[in-house]
């Protein structure tokens, strides 16, 4: 028979007083009460000393499980009456929320088990319902959420990823100094950044950077409300643009061009795609083919392999120079794709050279896109977009785990 201490230990019941034990379908229902001078007064606080029970009740709530065995607290509650405010109320139930039929605890439970396993195993596991746990769990998060505070935030990186089908996408911004998402919302326009960037100011956070690909809206945004703080384009996206340059360049030859110099531009794709260091050997020979018979193709791979030096110039005024050197020698090779991609360059060469003040990159939000993928594909797609906001707010702290 379980005991007044074995049931504030397990489910957190404390000062209710054990009546009996009852063994029913499978499950164990706890029946409880609250004593008579634990009791207090709803509405002004008076103690059981000027209260009169008036009525019974009674109410079951879900426990935490003992083993394989499900766990009910059955309350054995009454009316009360005040005798100092003329009230007559329930009495207060202290292990639950509110008119929820589950016991704190139990709740504790499921939000514990939702940081490890998706929603539908735990409900499985714990025989309720889907809707119950992702109720519970969201609450939790949007609890949390609350209490975060935006008040120390200095650098930040803006990206998008795709929700589903479409070109439909999600704009995330990062604290990249704690690693979480701070901000999620549909689209990636201004007006999905720009609330975000005003509630950092009504903060009063100390914002010195941002690091963003060249999206004009999220540059609109970003100039509106913090207009002297610096905007960094980082190497990922700026490399990304030099490799699409060269790919659309190359398809534009291979369109034009016949016999053998058409050939040799067959197989160059990853060959002109990869860095330098990274290719092998035998590598060595195409290029040499491809340098004696396709000279602007070739000149355009050693210009995108030299523009990766950028980044590592010793000082702002050093890459400042590099890249104006550069930006001179693309646009006299007159290809189409290579020209338009200097003067890109050369519109956003102070988010270039920024780099060299605060060194920081949409990196780690684009490693966090490969968590948010596992947790779609465990979700198979999210249909309550405030869940998906809720759990992304929370994302650097999971682990995604598969079976095995």
């Amino acid at each position: 028979m379980a005991t007044t201490s074995f049931l504030y230990h397990t489910q957190g019941l404390r000062g209710y007083r054990q009546l009996r034990t009852e063994y029913r379908g499978g499950a164990v229902y706890n029946h409880v009460e609250l004593p008579f001078d634990r009791r207090k007064c709803r509405a002004c606080g008076a103690g059981s000393h000027e209260l009169t029970l008036e009525g019974c009740f009674e109410r079951t709530f879900r426990a935490l499980p003992v083993g394989t065995k499900r766990q009910f607290v059955v309350l054995h509650g009454h009316e009360q009456l005040c005798r100092r405010c003329g009230v007559k109320r329930r009495e207060p139930i202290l292990f639950a929320e509110g008119k929820r039929r589950q016991v704190k605890a139990f709740e504790r439970y499921i939000v514990d088990l939702c940081r490890i396993a998706p929603i539908k195993h735990v409900a499985t596991l714990l025989g309720v319902s889907w809707t119950l746990v992702k109720n519970l769990f969201k609450a939790h998060l949007r609890c949390r959420l609350k209490k975060r505070s935006l008040s120390s935030v200095r650098l930040i990186a803006i990206d998008e990823f795709s929700i589903r089908k479409g070109h439909e996408y999600m704009t995330v911004i990062l604290d990249l100094e704690s690693g979480e998402i701070l901000h999620s919302e549909e689209g990636r326009s201004a007006d999905s950044v720009i609330p975000f960037l005003r509630r950092l100011k009504a903060a009063r956070a100390p914002l010195q950077a941002v690091a963003m690909d060249m999206w004009p809206a999220y540059l609109l945004a970003v100039s509106e409300v913090f207009p002297d703080i610096a905007i960094v384009h980082d190497t990922y996206h700026i490399v990304a643009l030099a490799n699409a340059a060269i790919d659309a360049t190359r398809r534009e030859m291979c369109r034009q061009l016949h016999g053998a110099q058409r050939k040799v531009l067959k197989g160059t794709r990853f060959l002109l795609l990869t860095g330098g260091e990274r290719l092998d050997h035998s590598a060595l020979p195409h290029l040499e083919r491809l340098e004696n018979l396709n000279r602007p193709l070739y000149q355009a791979y050693l210009l995108k392999e030299d523009l990766r030096r950028f980044w590592q110039m010793p000082s702002e005024e050093a890459a400042r120079k590099f890249l104006g050197a550069w930006i001179a020698r693309a646009l006299a090779t007159g290809l189409k794709h290579i020209v338009r991609l200097a003067k890109t360059l050369r519109a956003h060469r102070y988010g270039l050279l920024a780099y060299f003040n605060y060194p920081i990159s949409t990196g780690p939000l684009e490693g966090l896109n490969n968590k948010i993928k596992v947790l779609k594909r465990q979700a198979y797609g999210f249909r309550d977009i405030e869940y998906l906001k809720l759990r992304l707010a929370f994302i650097h702290e999971s682990t995604p785990a598969f079976a095995g």
